[in-house]
């Protein structure tokens, strides 16, 4: 297979790429380093809009307290989980917090912003069981916090997006809160890691292969997680009907662009109304700069307004 060539990417995004190429992989660095170095990243962006109530929560989980971030726009019609990127391994509420201020403004929505439990301290499915409890949570409790918490829908990036997909699938299998619709950006739904776009952007494309194999070895295959498993690969259910529609969202030079325009296509498959956008010469990471790239405030904007549209078109669970 050749190897795609570098000038597919945003010239934009090349020096980021550079950059990156020269400085360790995730597996050769600490959690502790790589979390600062997350932190650092996201704490140049600008912040995001002022939004009419935000307020910070910790909601009482199987396993402790689970903090969350919420965002509550005038007149809000619905509410949006919204799961952070970080394989993980890293990020939490405030790396987050401009992309869901922007999501709750662009949209009207309300945005709960989750601070799940991280590997590899926290383990499989640590993560998802706190991704669970909080949307359960908001399902019941939400009203009590002037949360229209019965009409939901999911968000995510990156491994956040591989918590969204997943979530929407116990939903539907446990009988669990109505889940309206789902937004996936790049997300990762395939342990097996056989896709040619990770062989293809294996190295100087920001997220590298080794990382990928490293998040999801952390997170889950070193604990004796089979990748086959359905909450780790959501793309291996035995079944994606009766789903939430989806937005799929990737990035042209990603090492898992493949496996979430698979989602979209086994999604498509099984009847559930399913689109599928990749942003040409981006990267991974792409979606959260606003500041530096329209094409990441377009993408953006396509996300609040499928789920607005989403909330708008449905009505009520009872």
């Amino acid at each position: 297979m050749t190897l795609p060539a570098r000038d597919k990417i945003h010239p934009l995004l090349r020096p980021i790429a550079e950059a990156a190429a020269t400085k360790p992989s995730l597996a050769q660095v600490t959690p502790a380093q790589a979390r600062e170095g997350m932190a650092q990243r996201t704490a140049t962006r600008p912040p995001g809009p002022p939004i009419e109530r935000v307020f910070d929560h910790l909601i009482a989980g199987p396993h402790g307290d689970i903090p969350v971030r919420v965002y509550v726009p005038a007149g809000a019609s619905g509410v949006v989980m919204a799961f952070h990127g970080g394989g993980w391994l890293m990020g939490n509420r405030d790396s987050f917090d401009p992309v869901c201020r922007h999501l709750a403004n662009d949209s009207g929505l309300a945005v709960v912003n989750v601070d799940y439990r991280l590997a590899p301290e926290h383990p499989f499915p640590a993560a998802l069981d706190d991704a669970w409890a909080a949307t359960c949570w908001v399902a019941e409790h939400g009203h009590e916090h002037g949360l229209p918490g019965r009409r939901l829908a999911v968000f995510g990036e990156s491994a956040g997006g591989n918590l969204a997909a997943v979530l929407c699938l116990m939903a539907r299998d446990q009988k669990g809160p109505a889940i309206l619709a789902q937004a996936l950006v790049y997300p990762a739904t395939d342990a097996r890691q056989q896709s040619e776009s990770l062989e293809a952007f294996a190295e100087g494309f920001m997220q590298r292969k080794a990382d990928v194999a490293h998040a999801f070895d952390t997170y889950a295959l070193r604990h004796g997680v089979p990748p086959t498993d359905w909450r780790l690969s959501p793309l291996l259910a035995p079944s994606h009907a009766n789903l939430p529609p989806a937005l799929v969202i990737t990035a042209e030079c990603d090492a898992v662009r493949d496996d979430g325009e698979a989602y979209a296509a086994k999604l498509a498959q099984a009847g559930v109304a399913s689109t599928c956008v990749r942003y040409l010469g981006m990267l991974h990471t792409f979606y959260g700069m606003r500041s530096q790239l329209d094409v990441a405030a377009n993408a953006q904007r396509q996300v609040a307004g499928m789920l607005r549209a989403a909330m708008a078109e449905t009505t009520s669970p009872p």
